[in-house]
């Protein structure tokens, strides 16, 4: 390799990898429903329960003006959250679904993928096998 083409090598590998930088510059980093953050945009927090919206929301100045509705709006929308942090496991078994394999209780609606991250299904509380 001559030093011409080196030369246009290097320059190849300098632009990609400052549109590789600028790109991830541009998303914002989320915080998932399991705690962790990840690189806002399309998929993110796949396989961890999506993107807690409470926690990864811009704090945008338009935002702040609609505030005087939101104790009323809030109130709305707490029932939705707290269906949806009964589905998980937890070491309560009060009307758990199923026992999983490392001790935790699935308290979620349906069979499918239940303990799936907790080494699969014990037995099921519910009485089906």
């Amino acid at each position: 390799m001559n030093v011409v083409q080196r030369g246009m090598l290097i320059s190849v590998l300098v632009v990609s990898a400052s549109v590789v930088v600028a790109a991830a510059a541009d998303k914002p980093t989320v915080t998932c429903k399991d705690g962790t953050t990840a690189t806002g945009g399309r998929g993110a927090c796949r396989g961890h329960g999506g993107v807690d919206k409470s926690k990864s929301a811009p704090q945008a100045a338009p935002a702040a003006a609609p505030a005087a509705p939101a104790p009323a709006a809030a109130a709305k929308t707490t029932a939705p959250t707290e269906k949806k942090a009964g589905k998980a496991a937890t070491t309560d078994p009060t009307g758990a679904l199923a026992k999983c394999k490392d001790g935790m209780y699935w308290h979620g609606t349906k069979h499918s993928g239940a303990c799936s991250h907790h080494g699969g299904v014990a037995e099921w509380m519910d009485g089906s096998k």
